[in-house]
């Protein structure tokens, strides 16, 4: 009996000094501390801190009208506004992406000659829109539409460009008025509209 208890003794002390042993050791060992798991997920970009922001463009609503009075007895008036269309372009930066939200802009544009008016049409995608570039007019907006008050000396010239932002590519379209509204629409190759 004395042995059995002798026996039971020294085992459980041996397990007891073991534990202890492999306790000293597993904390002691730097590569399995707990502790060091900070300075190894620096080295997964998976769990690098990511920032997200978002960026409305234009940043509020638009509604802004101008009126244009030319010499030749032309008046323009440009009205633009926002629409309900937004065009999402999420950007993947380091450590950073940005969702950025266009929102669609119409334009309604009037030309009067001698107080009578001419011309009057909402500037949208759809009256310039062309089947067979359906790619680009899926996702363009509308970005400006301006008098060019230099050229427009014998009739109006109106600059008009949409933009992609998903392929990043512009278009841009010139219209001209005459006096009795005729107008004339050709678009511009490889020139940029301040």
């Amino acid at each position: 009996m004395y042995f059995k208890n002798n026996v039971k003794g020294s085992v459980k002390r041996l397990l007891i000094v073991s534990v202890l042993l492999l306790s000293i050791v597993l904390c002691s060992v730097s590569e399995i501390r707990l502790d060091q798991q900070y300075n190894f997920s620096k080295e997964l970009p998976i769990l690098r801190d990511v920032t997200m922001s978002e960026i409305e463009i234009p940043e509020g609503l638009v509604d802004i009208e101008v009126d244009t009075l030319l010499t030749n007895d032309f008046r323009i008036n440009i009205h633009n506004m926002t629409t309900d269309q937004r065009i999402y372009h999420v950007e993947n930066k380091e450590n950073t992406v940005v969702k950025n939200i266009y929102k669609g802009i119409e334009a309604d544009l009037k030309i009067f000659y001698k107080r009578q008016l001419i011309f009057d049409q909402n500037i949208n995608k759809s009256f310039f829109k062309q089947q067979e570039e359906s790619s680009f007019w899926d996702k363009a907006i509308l970005q400006t539409v301006e008098v060019d008050e230099l050229k427009s000396i014998d009739k109006p010239l109106i600059w008009i460009r949409f933009y992609n932002p998903t392929l990043d590519v512009s278009k841009a379209y010139e219209i001209q008025v005459d006096s009795k509204g005729v107008y004339t629409l050709q678009i511009i190759d490889h020139t940029h509209i301040s």
